[in-house]
């Protein structure tokens, strides 16, 4: 008996695969968002599309005297505005052939799809990070990040009432070795008795002052040897704004004149800088 022509192969099976390779790239950038995840996030008002958003920005009350038989003073606060340009529009493409997908032994779609996860990651976390150029506040701490100098970029975050929740410093990984050099932030005899947790043992610096610690190789340097300078970032969530309109979105077509499936991932987003006293650029030398 003849099975006829109606058969189910890669050609008419395509819809499918997107769905798998959009979780697993998902997952994949998920797990390596470093300043995506500290910022704050306006995806939901960008998927409602447009190019352009703009956030309304409020400045602070100040508290009056209220005596007795006395009208209250109304405050009429001028609203500003912080304009976020959807405009960054990232790809990643690759195509399998299928004497490859055939004969790897590998999963080939776990492979690609932590590559193709990290590049997007890559790019937003980079360009967040590039936000540093527009800072007013900035050091220069000699010879690295050290317990002074921390202190005196917090000093600027607690002047300008950042809140004390949801601060990050997010250094790289030359800034990391420095700071495990440091008595202040590495020894039991300013950490207390926390074995499990000492950075000498676990070679990771946790919270110190309170404020999370995170190291990430996208921070940005600028300059040119021997003059190269990393900027790293201490700032509190509501400094830096991102806005995910799209994405990561999988798309995927089966070639037949390459016999082989073509997969594309893309992501629309914009950053911007929302409150400018909530972040110190850290500038240190590479």
């Amino acid at each position: 008996m003849g099975l006829g022509t109606d058969h189910v192969t890669v050609t008419t099976a395509a819809n499918f695969i997107p769905e798998l390779w959009a979780l697993d790239v998902i997952e994949a950038a998920e797990k390596n968002l470093v300043m995506a995840e500290l910022v704050t996030r306006f995806d939901d008002a960008a998927a409602g599309g447009g190019d352009t958003l703009h956030i309304p920005t409020v400045d602070e009350f100040d508290a009056n005297d209220k005596t007795a038989n006395t009208e209250i003073i109304p405050q009429a606060n001028t609203e500003g505005t912080v304009t976020i340009s959807l405009n960054k529009h990232k790809e990643v493409s690759f195509l399998i052939e299928d004497i490859v997908a055939v004969q790897a032994k590998q999963s080939l779609r776990e492979i690609y799809t932590k590559k193709a996860g990290y590049a997007i990651a890559k790019a937003i976390d980079s360009d967040l990070l590039g936000l540093y150029a527009g800072l007013s506040q900035n050091s220069t701490p000699e010879g690295g990040i050290d317990a002074a100098a921390l202190r005196a970029a917090i000093l600027v975050l607690d002047a300008a009432n950042a809140p004390l929740d949801n601060r990050a410093l997010v250094i790289s990984p030359t800034q990391k070795n420095v700071m495990l050099g440091v008595d202040e932030f590495v020894s039991m005899t300013y950490l207390g008795n926390q074995p499990d947790n000492v950075p000498t043992r676990t070679g990771l610096l946790g919270e110190i002052y309170g404020v999370p610690v995170f190291v990430s190789s996208n921070v940005i340097s600028s300059g040119t040897s021997p003059s190269v300078v990393e900027h790293n970032l201490l700032f509190q969530k509501g400094a830096f704004a991102l806005a995910i309109q799209l994405g990561p979105r999988v798309q995927a077509n089966y070639i037949p004149q390459y016999l082989g499936t073509l997969v594309t991932v893309d992501v629309i987003y914009g950053v911007a800088e929302l409150r400018d006293p909530f972040a110190v650029d850290l500038q240190t030398g590479a």
